[in-house]
């Protein structure tokens, strides 16, 4: 295998204008997860109905999952409609998770009309009332949604500062592919590097760390280039068999060694 074709075998699964979007497998969340009774319900009700904006909150979220008692009985039906007109009155009265959640809802078109300019308003309203570093980064993620990519780098730096090592993994991807900030795939690696061993990430995203770490060995850049170093990388980020960008890379990897 030359190093010229090294790149281009990324190149087939990654779009370098959106390298951030990898295919994904398909995860249900458990519907039903919240328990309560009928009285628990009503009193949570009477509460959120006389404006107080945490249990209200709370209320969306019971109508989002749904809630049954202990019996398995069914004591709030999942409504996503309701859930978002309690998460609105939640958010205008000032709850910093509601607007948070009411501001991923917007930029997603989850459930409602997808407006990424309002979500940032939410979002910023959540951010001035709590300064979270998960508020930071989907303030980021809108801000790359509507192409404003110098702005995205700029609130995921405020993520990392505030302790998201899974920000770290996005910082590199801009940085090693050049968006929205000069390209420098030497700092992209320490970031993917760095991630590896954070502690503040999901395991889906410490799985990411790893296959970026192996793109880069496969190509080159802001590494020696190394594709027996690239190939455990990719195992390592598919550890579970449940990231299929670098299952997928990997197998090229073999048909390419076989060839």
């Amino acid at each position: 295998m030359t190093d010229e074709k090294s790149p281009s075998i990324a190149a087939g699964l990654i779009n370098s204008r959106f390298p951030w979007k990898l295919p994904r497998l398909d995860f249900e969340f458990a519907k039903y997860s919240f328990k309560t009774t009928v009285k628990q319900w009503k009193s949570h009700l009477d509460r959120a109905r006389q404006g107080d904006a945490e249990t209200q909150w709370e209320v969306a979220e019971k109508y989002f999952d749904g809630c049954k008692d202990r019996a398995g009985r069914i004591v709030v039906k999942r409504s996503m409609r309701k859930g978002i007109e309690w998460l609105r009155r939640a958010a205008e009265n000032g709850s910093a998770p509601a607007q948070s959640h009411l501001g991923v809802l917007l930029g997603d078109g989850n459930g409602m009309t997808e407006n990424p300019r309002e979500a940032l308003v939410w979002l910023k309203r959540a951010f001035r009332g709590g300064g979270d570093s998960y508020v930071a980064v989907n303030i980021a993620v809108t801000y790359r949604q509507i192409g404003n990519l110098r702005h995205a780098v700029r609130w995921f730096r405020k993520s990392v500062a505030l302790g998201d090592d899974g920000a770290l993994i996005q910082l590199g991807i801009h940085y090693f592919w050049g968006r929205g900030v000069r390209t420098n795939a030497a700092a992209a690696v320490r970031y993917f590097r760095k991630a590896t061993t954070g502690k503040d990430l999901c395991e889906f995203e410490r799985d990411d760390a790893f296959f970026f770490l192996g793109i880069a060995y496969l190509e080159g850049r802001g590494v020696k280039l190394s594709i027996p170093t690239a190939r455990r990388m990719l195992k390592r980020a598919n550890v579970d068999n449940d990231h299929p960008a670098a299952r997928s890379l990997l197998a090229t990897l073999g048909a390419s060694q076989n060839s």
